[in-house]
């Protein structure tokens, strides 16, 4: 049985996804962190009540729904930063929050507290168990692991091109006592937030992953039938890419060809 656990890693890194933590318009991650950090004080002088906290959440509903990424992906109000030194994102009407008192009022959000304290994300089944300890045991910064945690056919994607040039399957020491391999799978993880040929009406690095259907991910854009296709379409697909010029596809090929090698090279010399 897989007993990794994505919500809450360690006191700098956890995941708010499902909440619809990125579902923002022109995110940033220190757009969000101030917005988190706002509310985080806010709250702490709401009365726990009924009333106060319907209050509290009228006024920090955030952007209109038509504005976000995905329209009907709820983001909740109630996402404020958690732990000791307030250094992750987690939830404000859970019991551990200070000033509830042990009282879970999760009943009170939008999902209600069912939903928040059963649903798991596709990763957890999807992504194989050996991918999901490098994955938490890598990466330490909770807005990176946000963001990619929830990509698993991305993260499949690119270890499965790892594994094709070290004719192996990787282990979690090729990362985690490889200084190297750790930094360039750092480096990929952050393509979610920095990919220089995300297309043009990309929903940003904010990613859908419940599988209704609702909001399927296209192949990668290409602006003229004479862009070539790649090796790498996969991870061109779950990186929402879009092509103007067949340099621009020469240019992204090497980019990774340069980040899968540096961790290939990283793990065999080690």
């Amino acid at each position: 049985m897989n007993n990794i656990y994505f919500c809450q890693v360690s006191e700098t890194v956890s995941c708010g996804a499902c909440c619809g933590l990125y579902n923002l318009p022109d995110l940033s991650r220190e757009k969000l962190e101030n917005l988190l950090s706002k509310r985080t004080k806010d709250f702490t002088s709401v009365p726990r009540t009924e009333d106060g906290i319907f209050e509290f959440q009228r006024k920090n509903k955030g952007p209109h729904r038509l504005s976000r990424p995905f329209a009907q992906f709820h983001h909740c109000p109630f996402l404020g930063l958690i732990g000791e030194k307030k250094s992750r994102p987690g939830c404000l009407l859970h019991p551990a929050t200070p000033g509830n008192n042990g009282v879970d009022y999760r009943s009170l959000s939008w999902y209600g507290e069912q939903a928040c304290r059963t649903y798991f994300c596709p990763s957890t089944k999807k992504l194989p168990t050996i991918y999901q300890s490098i994955l938490i045991r890598t990466i330490d910064d909770w807005y990176v692991f946000g963001l990619i945690v929830t990509e698993h056919a991305l993260l499949t994607a690119y270890f499965k091109e790892v594994e094709l040039r070290l004719g192996r399957r990787v282990t979690e020491s090729d990362y985690t006592q490889n200084t190297g391999a750790r930094d360039a799978f750092r480096e990929f993880a952050e393509l979610k937030s920095n990919w220089p040929y995300r297309r043009d009406n990309s929903p940003a690095p904010c990613n859908f992953f419940f599988e209704n259907g609702l909001y399927p991910r296209p192949d990668a854009f290409r602006a003229t039938q004479e862009i070539r296709h790649s090796s790498y379409e996969k991870i061109y697909m779950e990186l929402d890419s879009g092509f103007s010029s067949s340099r621009e596809i020469d240019a992204a090929d090497q980019l990774l060809d340069n980040l899968l090698g540096k961790t290939v090279r990283a793990i065999v010399s080690h």
